[in-house]
This record gives structure tokens, sequence and C-alpha cells, in this order.
């Protein structure tokens, strides 16, 4: 399913948007971008999956290689673990491709899964400098039917997203550390921001927590995950004391069930924050977007969690286009309708195992 802006304001502003709501929607729309590339195919993804998925993507990435197309591929080892040493990385290679796994865990930091950070959780695909997708889709066949949320945008945002791969490739190839100086003069409500957990640089909360404490209307989140900390609870309660209304969209069940015991433990929190709670029930969601007062949204690969917050490279786009943050809105109220509140009996009711798994998952989280 994908949705399409269409008005007016965004011819003016250099800008045009596609929005994919459905992880097999999007992998098609980008390897058909793909296939038209002529210059260069550049990505950074979590999952890239040693499946019929994976393979289709990098046997056109070679393809593309050996016509003279730049490719940088560069993948989370964590994440995608299961391509490591496939013949298709050196047959890339051999082509004049570049394929990186970012930030190994070897077996010197197995013992202290706090250095394993940061992994990179960055979906974002650009291609020719001037296609770039940005959202939550990871790329691996399992994946097909969840609901995702990828924008298809071109348009003076895309410089952004040109700049985040020169720094990460530069960062590769260099071996040091790189702050984006360079910015484009133009942002026509489209904005590309990155975490740097390694420069101390979590912009992507920076930006959510000043949305939030401004807002004055409503504040609608769509998480796969969501496992927060204080600072971001005291502002939900906040807004909420202000009369904000408050809707959390969060899955009926993820892929990570300890996960949504974790979401679940924070329950008469939410509760009390004011914050009502929604179950979607359609499929697996797994995007990650907020929109606020009509003005404000957020479509990338952050989760509503400290890992993403603080620990994790992220990459999502900041829309203050009034076009494109009532699409996001609209997203957000039709798969509402296809959800189910939480109550406080369902807590009350939850097994007092579920219970005590999450409150334990929460306690281990603090060491990270």
């Amino acid at each position: 399913m994908h949705l399409r802006g269409m008005d007016e304001s965004m011819e003016a502003q250099h800008h045009s948007w596609q929005f994919y709501l459905e992880a097999q929607d999007i992998w098609e729309a980008m390897y058909r971008d793909c296939e038209q590339a002529t210059v260069s195919i550049e990505l950074e993804q979590y999952i890239f999956g040693n499946d019929a998925l994976g393979r289709r993507f990098m046997k056109l990435f070679i393809k593309k290689a050996a016509q003279g197309v730049k490719i940088f591929v560069i993948c989370d080892k964590f994440g995608s673990i299961k391509f490591f040493g496939s013949p298709l990385i050196r047959k890339l290679r051999r082509n004049g491709g570049r394929f990186y796994f970012y930030n190994p865990i070897t077996r010197w930091n197995i013992p202290t899964p706090w250095r394993w950070f940061p992994r990179t959780h960055i979906k974002t695909l650009l291609v020719d400098s001037s296609i770039a997708y940005v959202g939550s889709a990871c790329m691996t066949q399992h994946m097909a039917r969840w609901r995702d949320t990828q924008i298809r945008l071109t348009g003076p945002a895309v410089d952004y997203v040109r700049l985040a791969f020169d720094n990460i490739e530069h960062s590769l190839l260099r071996h040091k550390k790189q702050v984006l100086t360079k910015a484009p003069q133009k942002e026509d409500g489209f904005r590309y921001v990155i975490n740097q957990p390694r420069l101390g640089k979590c912009r992507i909360y920076d930006e959510l927590a000043e949305a939030i404490s401004h807002a004055n209307r409503y504040i609608y989140i769509a998480a796969a995950f969501f496992v927060p900390h204080n600072r971001f609870f005291d502002l939900l309660k906040q807004a909420s004391q202000r009369g904000v209304e408050i809707l959390l969209l969060v899955p009926e069940r993820s892929d990570v069930e300890l996960a949504d015991w974790i979401c679940l433990s924070y329950s008469g929190r939410l509760f009390d924050a004011g914050v009502r709670v929604f179950h979607y029930q359609k499929q697996t969601l797994h995007c990650k977007t907020a929109v606020i007062d009509d003005v404000w949204a957020t479509v990338g690969s952050a989760n509503f969690d400290v890992l993403s917050f603080f620990h994790n490279r992220e990459a999502n786009l900041i829309i203050t286009d009034s076009t494109a943050v009532a699409e996001i809105k609209q997203q957000f109220l039709h798969d509402l309708a296809h959800s189910r509140e939480l109550t406080p009996d369902d807590w009350r009711n939850l097994s007092v195992w579920k219970k005590m798994a999450g409150y334990i998952a929460r306690a281990v989280k603090m060491f990270f």
C-alpha cells in the first residue's frame, strides 16, 4: 500500500515524495530505482538478509558495479550477520563495489555487551544522489508483509542524505571521525537527521523532545518498540497536564516478545501520565513515526527507546511540510482503526510471570 503527496506546494518547494506502508512495496520501489541508477547506489541497512530478497539486491548491485555504477553498502554486523561470509560480497568487491560491516562484534568484546554499541540501525537508500528512501523497513524476506513506513523523497533535503553518506564513507576509509558541518541552504519542510552517538550527538531525541515540549493539541506516536526513560515520560506527562491528547500505538505482538512485555510493564505509568495506549492487530507493526499538532512529524529508523535515542546510529526525517504531515496523521488514524485500546483491567489481568519478565528486562536495559 502506498500514498502519494500531490499538493501544488510540493512543486513550488521542489520536493516530491511518496509514502510506502508495507515492506514488500518498499523493496519493489527501491529495486526499480536501483535498476535505473546510472551514477551511484548507496545503502545503509541494519538487517540485510541472506535470503531471496538479499541475494536479489546483491545480484543487481554486482551487475551495476560491473557497469561502472558506484556501489557502497554498509550493513550492521549484528543485524546482518547471516550475510557475513557470503560469496556475493566477494563478487561485488571484485566488480568494484564496496561492502562493509559496521562495528563488528569480536570475541574480545562479547563478554562486555555495553561495548557492542553503537550499532547502525539506519535503513536509508540513496540512488544517484537524487532519490532517497528513509524509514523503518529492513531487508529480509520474512518481514514482507510488515507494517512499515518508508518515504521516497527527491528535492533539496536529499542533500542531507548525501552528506551523511559522505561522512560515514570518509570515516570507514580514513579511520577517523568527522562531523557534518555543511548543510543545504533550503529545508522546505524536510530535514534528514542522524544520531552520531560516538560524537555524543543524539539529535533525533533532541528534535522529538523539543516538539513534544511545544505540543498544545495532540501527540500521536506509532512505535514498534516503546521502552522510554524517565525524561521522556516526564515530557509526556507535562504535555498531558497541558491538555494535550496523547495516543500511543504499539504492536499487539512484535517479533521480540520480551520487548512486548517490557512495553506492557510501563502500562500503569502510561495511564498515570494520561497516555492512551492502543495495540495494533492487523499485522506486525514495525514503523516508527510521530505527528504533533498538524505541524510536525518524524519518520525513520529510531524506535522510541533508550537504545535508539542514545546508543545507535539512527536516521529520521523531520517533516514540517503541512501536506506530508497530514498524510502521516491519516496513516496513524487508519492504523488506529485496526487497533484495540489497552485498559487498566488488561494490565491487572496480565499473568504475574509476564509482569515480572518485563520488570526484570527493564532493569537489565539500564546497563546499556
